[in-house]
């Protein structure tokens, strides 16, 4: 996933030579499905990849939608493939340890991440209910 301004200071100043060893590590491509790098294509519904050529906007068949590309009126979003580099152990963005590396696909990332977000999205909701018992009106507080 792309840093957030946010988290930049996080991140070793040396980044991007660690994001560029990883993808020369992984030969350019996922290294959990094997879709390579900035390929264009579309998405199964089994989540399978599946390439339409380096150039696929410029073949027929292709029209822009206001929110997505779509192949020959099929359901099917086309998406160019971006490799990130997730945090496979360790999530702490200063643990760069190769072992601790992988270039992945957005597919596979999300995949990887989501019960990481499932669990801090509820640690938010809690704590956005916990803000409601401080201001309780019992006790003698006039609303």
């Amino acid at each position: 996933m792309p840093i957030s301004p946010e988290n930049r200071a996080r991140y070793p100043d040396n980044w991007n030579e660690i994001r560029k060893t990883i993808l020369d590590r992984a030969g350019n491509r996922c290294e959990w499905c094997g879709v390579r790098n900035h390929a264009w294509g579309i998405r199964t519904s089994k989540g399978e990849f599946v390439a339409l050529g380096k150039h696929p906007l410029q073949k027929a068949g292709y029209h822009k939608t206001p929110f997505n590309l779509q192949h020959r009126g099929s359901a099917h979003r086309v998406v160019m493939i971006v490799l990130t580099i997730a945090h496979i152990d360790n999530p702490d963005p200063a643990d760069c340890r190769p072992e601790n590396l992988a270039a992945l696909c957005q597919r596979c990332h999300n995949i990887h991440d989501a019960p990481m977000r499932r669990a801090n999205a509820a640690i938010t909701r809690r704590s956005k209910m916990a803000v409601g018992d401080l201001f309780s009106t019992e006790g003698g507080f006039d609303a």
